[in-house]
């Protein structure tokens, strides 16, 4: 009898132990998957950061300007162009003793109040004088564009100075040029100048190059009223 207490005591400590065992199983189980869950809770919003930063956001399209984007072009700011850093226009590539500035009245067909005049005139050493007028224009690659200028020349009697204006052509330089002996081109009168061309790059270069060439030839040789903007028709 004694024997069998025993053996009977001994498959329940087995049986409770088995017990515990799997009581201790369904805990750390539990654990475990609070756990799980207590990471998963914190880690997905940090691979979902990390996952935003590295996506790339969408590329903006550029805003092409449906109208003229040449910044003071009437030059009714009053404000001189400088020789750098200008914030809209510079004046550049001086030669010979030349100069530049301000003039009014502007052109007759613009009704401004200013003009932009370069007194060309040569140095002592060069026969070609002159200088060159800048601004990098906000234009879209690939779109059309025209360009319109008042000029005038102070002095028409010598063939030996002219008025271009220069843009981008493909990979060289296009450009339009008026010469101070040009058949209806009259002394002080104002005249237009009128290009198109297909912009090549975001930041395409508007160059207006006043020169004369010759040894005794000078004049004063102004522009104004000058807008570029979107063409729709054949630009070459």
């Amino acid at each position: 009898f004694e024997a069998y207490s025993l053996e009977v005591e001994a498959m329940c400590c087995r049986n409770t132990e088995a017990v515990l065992k799997s009581d201790s199983l369904k805990v750390l189980d539990m654990e475990t998957l609070n756990h799980s869950d207590m990471h998963f809770h914190y880690v997905l919003p940090l691979v979902s950061a990390l996952i935003s930063a590295v996506t790339p956001s969408p590329i903006e399209a550029r805003t092409c300007p449906s109208t003229n984007i040449i910044r003071d072009g009437g030059f009714e700011s009053g404000v001189t162009p400088p020789t750098s850093g200008g914030n809209a226009w510079t004046v550049v590539d001086f030669r010979g003793a030349s100069s530049y500035s301000l003039t009014s009245p502007g052109s007759t067909n613009s009704g401004g109040k200013y003009a932009f005049t370069a007194s060309v005139y040569p140095g002592p050493y060069s026969p070609i004088s002159g200088a060159t007028l800048q601004q990098t224009m906000h234009t879209c690659a690939g779109k059309n564009y025209s360009i319109t200028a008042d000029i005038r020349f102070d002095q028409t009697q010598d063939n030996g100075c002219s008025i271009s204006v220069q843009y981008p052509y493909k990979d060289t330089v296009g450009s339009v040029t008026t010469g101070s002996g040009t058949p209806g081109i009259n002394p002080g009168v104002w005249d237009q100048t009128v290009s198109t061309f297909q912009a090549v790059s975001n930041a395409d270069v508007l160059s207006i190059v006043f020169r004369c060439n010759g040894q005794n030839v000078h004049n004063l040789i102004s522009v104004d009223n000058v807008k570029v903007q979107p063409f729709n028709g054949n630009a070459f």
